[in-house]
């Protein structure tokens, strides 16, 4: 699933994530971020979500990640989950 919004933010979060579980629940597993140029903390709670939705056979594949998202996990010490 191609993620078409240029920002993840509190303020459109629900809609995304909305549009990331019907992509899993039709069998794409791949998030790309292609067009996202900013974001906040969401995508942590978005990509977590995300995870929760899978079964543990599936792999979530997470394409163009946004420039802030290393920054946010290191700041959240979240690490161990994006390994």
């Amino acid at each position: 699933m191609q993620i078409s919004s240029h920002e993840l933010t509190l303020y459109n979060g629900q809609q995304i994530l909305a549009e990331i579980q019907a992509a899993l629940k039709n069998g794409d597993y791949t998030l790309d971020f292609k067009h996202v140029k900013r974001t906040d903390s969401v995508v942590l709670a978005l990509l977590l979500a995300a995870r929760r939705h899978l079964d543990n056979l599936s792999v979530l594949k997470i394409v163009n990640p946004p420039p802030q998202l290393d920054a946010l996990i290191q700041a959240y010490g979240v690490q161990s989950l994006f390994n």
